[in-house]
């Protein structure tokens, strides 16, 4: 009731997340606009002007997807964090003209205060550039800017190769965690009593939700727990989401959220947690989540919500879109989460 009353006085909302602005020659050079789109745009911070700048393009030519990452290692300074942006259409086979990298060059021998701007840009350019798909790559030497380096690194992982990739360490908390699931799962009146924690919502989740709710396709509402306490709910809009698959390369890595988004004759809340995160984030988004589904009733009305539930990139398909009801979701939960008997 609070959020329905805002949504036909509430105007969508512009700006970022990020302290730098966007150069406007960097916007004409790279926005959806541009006529023609360079292959490649190096970002640099300007700490002087406080903005985010076009310090050099590589024009679309006719290098082999090698050359096209070789000449933008060459852009990148020693000890001078940047932010690359390169157009895939073309260099790998299922990217479309709107797929990009973004690679973050963050040598570890630069400025701290350098390192931090560019990190906190990455938003800001997803903000401005919101037409296009970004698949983010770190990298501090030049060696690892390479075609063969960033596939490798972006492409979808599965349960094998998280495994591999663990510690003996990573492995036993991982274990940990799931056991820690399924014995939440299975004690119902322990989460009926957490159920009862209400989050606090900032300005930024209402607004988020008037647009969502207002512009009947293609919108989605990443929603995080912020504030000191982490126990307030904020939002962001992401635009150009028709299903879950669209989630990809677009959500946090070590960071928990809940997505919002229109599922079959249906809103979908999928809870995002990542296996980087800490337990204790992880733990205190699935605490919240009964009260995000109340926010969520209160401002669609009679809508039905049901639950979902990734942790990695590949889990974020459509099936996710046909989840179960939130009553029918729990009890589905709990009895996955019941150990089988038997010889």
């Amino acid at each position: 009731r609070w959020l329905r009353a805002r949504i036909h006085s509430m105007l969508p909302l512009g700006g970022t997340n990020a302290n730098l602005s966007i150069d406007d020659a960097l916007k004409t050079t790279f926005g959806a606009e541009a006529s023609p789109r360079p292959r490649a745009v190096k970002v640099a911070v300007d700490p002087a002007a406080e903005k985010l700048v076009c310090a050099a393009t590589i024009p679309v030519g006719g290098e082999s997807p090698e050359e096209v990452f070789q000449a933008v290692a060459k852009l990148l300074e020693d000890s001078v964090p940047c932010l690359a942006l390169v157009c895939l259409d073309g260099l790998i086979p299922e990217a479309g003209q709107a797929d990009c990298a973004m690679v973050a060059w963050t040598p570890s021998d630069s400025p701290v205060k350098l390192r931090m701007l560019c990190a906190s840009s990455r938003r800001t350019l997803r903000d401005e550039f919101s037409h296009l798909k970004f698949k983010e790559y770190s990298a501090t030497e030049h060696d690892e800017v390479t075609l063969e380096q960033f596939v490798e690194s972006t492409r979808a992982r599965t349960q094998r190769d998280r495994k591999e990739a663990m510690t003996q360490e990573e492995l036993d908390r991982d274990e940990v965690r799931q056991q820690v699931a399924k014995e939440q799962a299975a004690a119902p009146k322990m989460l009926a009593g957490l159920a009862a924690l209400q989050v606090k919502v900032q300005p930024s989740f209402e607004e988020s939700m008037a647009r969502f709710l207002a512009e009947q396709t293609g919108l989605a509402v990443m929603a995080t727990l912020e504030g000191s306490s982490g126990e307030e709910l904020g939002g962001t809009v992401l635009e150009s989401v028709s299903s879950p698959a669209d989630l990809r390369g677009r959500l946090p890595g070590e960071q928990p959220c809940y997505v919002v988004m229109r599922g079959e004759g249906k809103f979908v809340l999928i809870t995002w947690l990542p296996d980087n995160a800490g337990v204790k984030a992880r733990m205190k988004t699935s605490t919240f989540k009964a009260s995000v589904v109340d926010r969520i009733k209160e401002a669609a009305g009679d809508s039905g919500v049901s639950l979902a539930e990734a942790s990695a990139e590949e889990d974020l398909d459509d099936s996710l879109a046909a989840s179960k009801p939130a009553a029918e979701a729990e009890k589905a939960e709990a009895a996955a989460a019941t150990p089988e008997t038997g010889a």
